[in-house]
């Protein structure tokens, strides 16, 4: 078995509609502390939309907060969900939708905090955003706010927004609980979302705007409000004192859940390697961090080709990426070959050489030749032990990627 060290010898680079390659010698990237860019990919795994049978026009935002086999809890404003005669539906980055199987409103009261809890059941691997102690998001400190905004063009989709800020002030005694308050561009939608400090944990979840007036939307000619710029959130301390004081109660969603304060598990299983789509450089790049806390770049992702079907370099590299993981975890990684999904050529997984296509990983474009695109999918220097191995039967290529993240894979 053959193993990277600490040294990387390739970049890959696979691109939509075409593939280019380059190489680096040497690169190395060391585990530090959290930028915007990491704050800003965790929470496009974590955040989540929340609709409901209205529509948009009444639908929020939400971060998962806790895993249970294939259950997983979201957290949001109680506002987002209160409608009793509606049924709700949870949306996550891969663009899958998931129904409420259950709900936990948590105010008593009209004035009591304005959170609630939504279960929903997946086999998809989702990481769960880490929590923090809002009490240490002092005034001046920064902040970042993710959520789903209503779109301002009739009929169009909803994208993540992520943005930041600074603490503006902190409020003892507030209506709902709504406590931390923040200067970030936010709109209509993103109540729910979750407020991240600087060290990527969730400090707040984001549930109110000041506003001066109204305006009349061009786009919808519906009535819209104008924001100052100025929000308040309702600090996390809250909700987890909540969770101290609840004892387990049957279906209660409160009193059976366990969160974590790790950051480490915003990115599952990094600390014996993980996949991660990293923007610090501007251009999103599908990248392998090894146990040592070391990276190496797979996929550049910088082609447009499909972006007019909403598939744009960064949503390539967001679902790439969660496929890569998925698989790698799920030991399902061992080697890549090309085949057919869907009456769609495509770069897929194989437990084993000469095996089926059984995992996803890259659609190509209709006329694009297969075997080319996977010889470039790995550019290697003359360093070959550091080089997986390769497998021909007849005409199809096997790569043995397993063999290259040090998994232990026989072959027959």
């Amino acid at each position: 078995m053959n193993s990277w060290g600490l040294r990387f010898d390739a970049l890959t680079i696979i691109l939509t509609g075409a593939v280019t390659v380059a190489a680096v010698v040497g690169q190395q990237y060391a585990a530090c502390a959290k930028t915007a860019q990491e704050i800003a990919q965790l929470a496009i795994l974590t955040t989540v939309e929340v609709n409901n049978t209205l529509g948009f026009s009444a639908s929020g935002s939400g971060v998962i907060i806790a895993k249970q086999g294939n259950i997983y809890t979201v957290l949001t404003t109680n506002h987002v969900v209160a409608s009793l005669a509606q049924e709700y539906s949870i949306r996550t980055h891969l663009e899958k939708n998931y129904r409420a199987i259950r709900i936990q409103r948590l105010p008593k009261n009209d004035r009591d905090i304005d959170l609630a809890l939504v279960q929903f059941q997946s086999r998809e691997q989702y990481p769960v955003a880490p929590m923090g102690e809002s009490e240490r998001a002092v005034v001046g400190s920064s902040i970042y706010v993710a959520g789903y905004p209503l779109p301002i063009a009739f009929e169009s989709e909803r994208k993540l927004e992520f943005t930041g800020g600074l603490v503006s002030s902190r409020l003892d005694r507030t209506s709902s609980g709504y406590g931390l308050r923040y200067q970030a561009v936010t709109r209509r939608g993103m109540s729910g979302g979750p407020v991240f400090d600087a060290d990527g944990r969730v400090v707040g979840i984001h549930g109110q705007g000041d506003t001066v007036g109204t305006v009349r939307s061009q786009w919808n000619g519906q009535i819209e409000e104008i924001k100052t710029g100025l929000n308040s959130a309702i600090p996390i301390d809250a909700f987890t004192a909540l969770l101290s004081q609840t004892k387990p109660n049957g279906w209660d969603i409160l009193s059976n859940i366990s969160i974590s304060r790790a950051s480490s598990e915003s990115q599952p299983n990094l600390g014996q390697g993980g996949f991660v789509c990293d923007t610090s450089t501007g251009e999103p790049v599908t990248v392998y961090q090894n146990p040592q806390g070391f990276r190496e770049p797979w996929i550049r992702w910088n082609s447009n080709f499909f972006s007019s079907s909403g598939y744009d370099p960064l949503t390539r590299c967001q679902q790439v990426t969660q496929r890569l993981e998925n698989y790698k975890r799920n030991r399902q990684l061992n080697y890549v070959t090309v085949g057919v999904v869907n009456n769609q050529k495509v770069i897929c997984t194989s437990s084993r050489v000469n095996g089926p296509c059984e995992g996803l990983i890259y659609t190509l474009r209709r006329d694009q030749d297969p075997a080319p695109a996977l010889s470039s999918f790995f550019v290697w220097l003359a360093n070959q032990k550091a080089r997986p191995s390769l497998f021909e039967s007849s005409t199809v290529t096997y790569i043995n990627v397993g063999e290259r993240l040090g998994l232990d894979i026989s072959e027959p």
